[in-house]
């Protein structure tokens, strides 16, 4: 009973790090650094409102001030994709999550939508509860985008939180060969995949790598603890499967 809610709570983790991991308080507007908490890159980048809000934003002193300065511009610019995706995170970071899906659903629902429309979409479903809703939007995001690392992280957070354990461990792996920027949130959430599926072993492997590579982030280490403390108490972990789990399903459009 105790080994069962121990992995209860590794599983929240899951998703309480990937509301964290998907929203960033220090991201560019237009950075296009790969990494999980800069702001998405924007296609226009060389037009005057970017030019013109990227140096708003770098003279904001506060988050409150970035988040007034960029809803003011998405007031002035709704269509503008850019501005709606960093004005959307912005409202996350502030949990202002409800808002926040209110500025990305119009641009999600175009005929063709963007991969980090659908990517930064998924986030937000996320942290609104709405797993199906946010494996369906990542879902669509690798369709256009079969190389967004932070899409494969959205879906098999999803996933996992709809148990969907094998498929979302695929997911975080492909995510993990995707991404060019901070794999910490797939190596984590990847590690509390296979602790939820008893794979404790492998589990603490992939923890120490992420602790090498991040030995200042406090999950990190807070989730090495427990599995080690699981690995202590469980006994022989049991064999990974031996056949290949199916490929990750592709996602229907949202209706």
């Amino acid at each position: 009973m105790k080994k069962s809610l121990i992995l209860l709570s590794l599983c929240v983790s899951t998703i309480v790090l990937q509301a964290c991991a998907s929203s960033g308080k220090t991201g560019s507007y237009k950075a296009n650094s790969g990494a999980y908490n800069a702001a998405p890159s924007y296609a226009s980048a060389n037009t005057p409102i970017d030019r013109a809000v990227e140096k708003a934003l770098k003279n904001a002193q506060t988050d409150q001030e970035r988040l007034e300065i960029l809803g003011k511009m998405h007031a002035r610019e709704p269509n503008n994709e850019g501005v709606a995706i960093s004005y959307a995170r912005s409202l996350r970071d502030d949990e202002q999550i409800n808002k926040s899906f209110r500025v990305l659903e119009p641009l999600s629902r175009l005929e063709k939508p963007s991969a980090d429309v659908l990517t930064e979409m998924a986030m937000t479903q996320l942290a609104l509860g709405d797993f199906k809703g946010a494996e369906d939007s990542a879902g669509r995001a690798i369709e256009i985008n079969e190389k967004d690392g932070r899409a494969y992280l959205a879906m098999g957070t999803a996933m996992d939180a709809q148990s969907k354990h094998q498929d979302a461990e695929i997911a975080f792996r492909q995510g993990l060969e995707y991404t060019k920027g901070d794999p910490i949130p797939l190596l984590n959430n990847l590690a509390l995949n296979l602790a939820s599926q008893g794979r404790l072993e492998q589990a603490l492997d992939i923890l120490e790598k992420a602790k090498e590579e991040a030995p200042n982030r406090m999950e990190i280490e807070r989730n090495r603890r427990i599995i080690s403390t699981l690995l202590e108490t469980a006994g022989t972990p049991p064999p990974a499967p031996s056949a290949k789990p199916a490929p990750v399903p592709s996602a229907k459009p949202a209706a």
